[in-house]
């Protein structure tokens, strides 16, 4: 049964990896266009699943990291929407407001040695999604 949920709740996670690898340089009526393709995203999900054993997270921990995790990935995904989009500059941003807040949230739910493991994987899939939104620094 714990099995069962561990592979929902990364399921989960990796749908919104879906909502947030959106890019919206071709937008027409809040059409999205996918930056990653499907063999990518599933090397993300079966790559998130591999890493998030890392932090040896307990039930409790995992389950409210996941529920933040996908509450601003959402958020992330939507920043693109061709009603939201002003300028990359204002996607930046709103990316960075949005991280901050993340942030803050998991890191009451994790161990300082949990949260630099975090840090370190989820800053992986946003060096790859900021080269595809085109705002890499």
């Amino acid at each position: 049964m714990m099995k069962i949920k561990n592979y929902l709740c990364v399921l989960m996670v990796l749908l919104a990896f879906n909502a947030v690898a959106q890019k919206g340089s071709e937008k027409k009526d809040n059409d999205r266009v996918e930056i990653f393709t499907p063999q990518e995203k599933d090397n993300l999900q079966m790559w998130f699943h591999d890493e998030i054993k890392k932090m040896d997270l307990t039930y409790h921990q995992q389950e409210e990291y996941i529920h933040v995790l996908v509450y601003y990935m959402y958020k992330i995904g939507r920043l693109d929407d061709t009603d939201n989009w002003e300028s990359k500059e204002y996607f930046q941003k709103r990316l960075n407001e949005y991280l901050e807040k993340q942030d803050a949230e998991i890191q009451e739910i994790l161990s300082e040695e949990q949260f630099e493991i975090h840090k370190e994987i989820y800053g992986t899939f946003l060096k790859s999604a900021s080269k595809r939104w085109g705002i890499e620094e």
